[in-house]
């Protein structure tokens, strides 16, 4: 370790100014403090945090793998996860995160209770199999976000991926922009409201989500899903929507073609066509347009 300081007040410890690539630094600490600390070394060590309890990280930045798994009680404060981390926040429980750069690999699994506020998440895997989730004022990047995770909420959230929420459970989305491929498969009980979706596919085989509010630009959107419903929304290049979806809908737009809807009614501005063609189900659904029945 490079030369530090270590103070204590009444209730915690405080450790600054040290740079460590030491295997497990810092393990099985409690009630400590660790400011400007950074996680680099030529040991390559991990697991620099682990098995912690009521910690806080301020303003530190990190490079090594798996370095924060099994705490309790964690607070990160204005620090970067670089891009060479991997798998740095794995099984962490009550965990508060704000004004962060988490760029690693593999970000946030088997988390509960994880709150990330005013933060910029960049990984390719995130936010797997995860309860209890809370982003607010953030940018997410990435391929892979949300898997199996469930009671996620997120509010004024900017989202750009390939996939996020497949096999989710209780999501909650207030003001956030996804542009992405598939969103929402196989999701059960979402609500979403004052939302824009881009991209393809959306909330295919979903059961129980609801749209209030949100802008739809998706080809092929909302397929296979069940007890779906949309209040007040708008959709744009959207084409074959709603194949074999039991559906309630109130689409104040031009919808460009809907196809075999199996059962409920959607009410529409106008529509390009509604397209009966060879199907394996028995389709019931009723399409209406506003003023022309």
């Amino acid at each position: 370790m490079s030369s530090s300081k270590k103070t204590r007040t009444e209730e915690n410890t405080i450790i600054e100014n040290i740079t460590t690539g030491q295997e497990r630094a810092f393990y099985g600490s409690k009630n400590v403090v660790f400011k400007n600390i950074t996680i680099k070394g030529i040991e390559q060590g991990e697991s620099a945090f682990k098995e912690c309890r009521n910690i806080t990280i301020e303003d530190s930045i990190i490079y090594l793998n798996y370095c924060i798994w099994h705490c309790v009680n964690l607070n990160i404060y204005r620090t970067t996860i670089d891009e060479s981390s991997r798998a740095t926040l794995w099984y962490c429980d009550n965990v508060d995160i704000v004004d962060c750069k988490l760029n690693g690999v593999k970000e946030c699994r088997n988390c509960t209770n994880l709150k990330i506020k005013d933060s910029i998440i960049n990984s390719d895997e995130f936010g797997w199999q995860n309860e209890g989730v809370k982003l607010i004022n953030c940018k997410l990047f990435g391929v892979y976000h949300f898997l199996s995770s469930s009671n996620i909420t997120l509010d004024n959230v900017e989202v750009k991926a390939k996939y996020i929420f497949q096999y989710s459970n209780n999501v909650n989305l207030y003001n956030v922009t996804i542009d992405t491929k598939d969103c929402l498969w196989h999701a059960k009980n979402a609500y979403c409201k004052n939302c824009t979706f881009t991209g393809e596919y959306l909330a295919w085989y979903s059961e129980n989500v609801v749209l209030e509010n949100c802008h739809i630009d998706s080809i092929q959107p909302l397929c296979y899903c069940k007890k779906l419903r949309l209040i007040n929304c708008t959709m744009k290049n959207s084409n074959l929507a709603f194949e074999y979806s039991d559906v309630e809908a109130d689409i104040h737009s031009h919808v460009d073609s809907i196809r075999n809807v199996l059962s409920g009614k959607i009410i529409v501005d106008s529509l390009g066509e509604y397209v009966q063609d060879e199907h394996v189900y028995d389709c019931k659904g009723i399409v209406e347009t506003r003023n022309k029945k």
